[in-house]
This record gives C-alpha cells, sequence and structure tokens, in this order.
C-alpha cells in the first residue's frame, strides 16, 4: 500500500542513517505515516464487527453537528453510511492519540487482531475519560511552554499504551465493551480518592516530584496532580482484577498491591524499566515479557495473600512471614538487583524470574 518513492520517505538504508545522527522523521513525513495508519486501520474496522457494537453510536452522533445530531438522532442511526462513518471517526482518533504504529506495536506484543485493539482503545479512552482530559490540555494552548504542553500529551499517550497493553493481555476481551468501560469507571471512582494514601512511600515521593515539577512548569495544580498520577492509574485495571481473583474488596486488594510492591521493591524496578530503551528489537521484547512476568507475579503474591491470609490484619505481612527464609533471601537478592547499579535487561530478567518463583508457594 505504501509506496516510499511515491510518498518521498527515506529508505531503510536513510532511515538507519538518520537514526545514527539521531534525526527524527520530519512533520511532513510523519504526516504522510499517520495518514496511511487511518486508512489501513479504517479498512480493517470496516472488516470487523466493531462498528456494529452500540458503544460506537456516540463517536457515530459526535460525526455531526450537535443540532443536527439531537433533532436527527434516529435517521443518523440509520445511515446507509454508518459502519464507515464509525470506522473513520474512530481510526481517525486512536491514530491521533496513539500514533501511527500503536495498532501493530500492540498486535506485536500480544497477538492480538486490529479490532481488539480497538475495543481496548475504547475502554481505556472511555474508562479515564480521556476526551475531557485532552480537552483540558488543549484548553493551555498559548498558555504554558510548548514543551510542557507536549509532556502532558505524552503522560496520557503512556496512559493509553500501557493500559490497553495490559488490557490485551490479561483480558479475553468478551464482556461486552459498555461492561468493561463501566468496570473500569467503578474502579477509579473507588480508588483514584485514595490512591496516594495507599502508595508506598517511594511511589509517593516520586509522584510528589513529578506533580511539583508540572505544577512549577506552568501546568494547572489540578490537572498536574492528576497526569502525576498517571503511572499508577493503569495499575487501577491490575487492581480491579486482583479483587475479582481473590473474591477481595477492592481496597483491600489494592492495599495487598501495593504493599507486594513495596516489599519487592516493584516501584524501583518499574521506574528503571521507563528508563531502558533498548535499540534491538527483541531485547525490546525480553524487556516487555519481563515487566508482564514482574506485573503477574506481583497480582499473583497479593492474591495469595488475600486468599490464605484473608483474616489477617495485615495479609500481605502475613503471606511474607509465612515464606520464611526462601522469602527473605529473594527479598535480599531484589534489593541487590536494584541497588547495584543501573537496571539492565538482563538485571530485569533475573529479577522476573525471581518474583515467578514466589508465586507457587
Amino acid at each position: 500500500l505504501l509506496n516510499r518513492a511515491v510518498e518521498t520517505l527515506p529508505s531503510p538504508a536513510a532511515l538507519a542513517e538518520r537514526e545514527a545522527r539521531g534525526e527524527p522523521l520530519t512533520r511532513a513525513e510523519l504526516g504522510v505515516l499517520l495518514a496511511y495508519a487511518k486508512i489501513v486501520l479504517f479498512s480493517d474496522i470496516v472488516a470487523s464487527d466493531v462498528p456494529d457494537d452500540p458503544h460506537f453510536e456516540r463517536d457515530l452522533l459526535g460525526y455531526f453537528p450537535d443540532r443536527m445530531a439531537k433533532k436527527y438522532a434516529a435517521e443518523i442511526d440509520g445511515h446507509r453510511l454508518r459502519r464507515e462513518i464509525i470506522a473513520r471517526v474512530v481510526a481517525n482518533d486512536l491514530v491521533n492519540r496513539g500514533g501511527p504504529s500503536f495498532v501493530n506495536r500492540l498486535q506485536e506484543a500480544t497477538g492480538r487482531t486490529a479490532a481488539d485493539v480497538v475495543r481496548t482503545f475504547a475502554v481505556v479512552r472511555d474508562g479515564f475519560a480521556l476526551p475531557a482530559l485532552y480537552r483540558e490540555i488543549d484548553a493551555l494552548d498559548n498558555q504554558i511552554d510548548g514543551q510542557v504542553q507536549l509532556d502532558l500529551y505524552q503522560a496520557v499517550s503512556r496512559l493509553i499504551f500501557m493500559t490497553s497493553g495490559w488490557y490485551l493481555k490479561n483480558d479475553a476481551g468478551t464482556a461486552p465493551l459498555g461492561q468493561r468501560i463501566a468496570e473500569l469507571q467503578e474502579a477509579r471512582k473507588v480508588l483514584e480518592p485514595k490512591l496516594a494514601s495507599l502508595l508506598p512511600a517511594y511511589s509517593r515521593e516520586r509522584i510528589e516530584e513529578r506533580r511539583h515539577g508540572l505544577f512549577k512548569a506552568g501546568a494547572p495544580e489540578r490537572l498536574a496532580g492528576q497526569l502525576a498520577l498517571a503511572d499508577v492509574g493503569e495499575l487501577i485495571p491490575d487492581i480491579a482484577l486482583t479483587a475479582r481473583t481473590a473474591n477481595a474488596d477492592i481496597v483491600a486488594a489494592a492495599k495487598a498491591f501495593f504493599a507486594v510492591s513495596d516489599a519487592f521493591r516493584i516501584p524501583r524496578i518499574e521506574e528503571a524499566t521507563r528508563a531502558i530503551s533498548p535499540p534491538d528489537y527483541y531485547d525490546q521484547l525480553a524487556l516487555s515479557r519481563a515487566a508482564d512476568t514482574i506485573g503477574a507475579a506481583r497480582r499473583g503474591i497479593a492474591v495469595a495473600a488475600l486468599t490464605a491470609h484473608a483474616k489477617a490484619a495485615d495479609p500481605v505481612t502475613a503471606w511474607l512471614e509465612a515464606g520464611g527464609e526462601r522469602v527473605a533471601r529473594i527479598r535480599e537478592r531484589l534489593q541487590a538487583l536494584t541497588e547495584g547499579g543501573d537496571i539492565t535487561v538482563s538485571r530485569l530478567s533475573v529479577a522476573s524470574g525471581l518474583m515467578s518463583d514466589l508465586t507457587g508457594m
């Protein structure tokens, strides 16, 4: 579909030379990639049953002027190009927010279809009420430094990508889209007001540093606080799954989840992981796999603690004590890994193996 010569895009060799010099694609070149990404995704959506999901009726109505949408809602719903309009609106929104490689990257990482990625994007977009958040950032045009505004957009983009990846790896997606969105909204409603108080001290300090930095740079105080918590917000679906699996209250599950994080120094590992940019494709896969393994182990340990020590005042402490010397040794090794220099892909792989060993206890 894409002809580099016709679109005057650089050849693979030219791209390699640019990468070596640290030169990115030009805005014109990015525009071409965005356009083609939308064309391909539009075709994938039309070929799937995504446009038939009732949830996307709001995207259909949003395509038309407000007065027309209100007055002729029934006629619009029966429009003969209904599916194509939905596909165009959703494809544009996803690529604009996620970038031209969003779908491909998630497909490669998870093995899921383009339709699965689109549905998951909708869960994250609407479950986190991101259109309203984007409007808040848009309203800062010419009011704050442009780079700061880009940093705000980047924080939301990361939330979309990381949470979408989690859903694609951990949620079969068989429940109705509206139900999945409602579950995320309910989990957010319960957890977000309590997140700051539930976090380990290390995470609270980092979030406060981030919040203060954004606020000092010109972001409104409430928005700075909300986006500073974005890296923690992406954990909400995982906490909700922990609660469902352990048949526990979601706040109790969050306490256990973060207690496990603190006990095994996972926030430090996650922070270091975000700073790693492997140049090799397979190193990137190894990094992603290790991070996923650590996340699954954290959830597994939290579930084990909540089920085996449900009546304990602190289920995770009880689980750690029951694990005895074996758990203590692994905690010591993880401490050595996180304090003995920069975390590399190989160190992270070792850490994930150590964490995985504990889930069978």
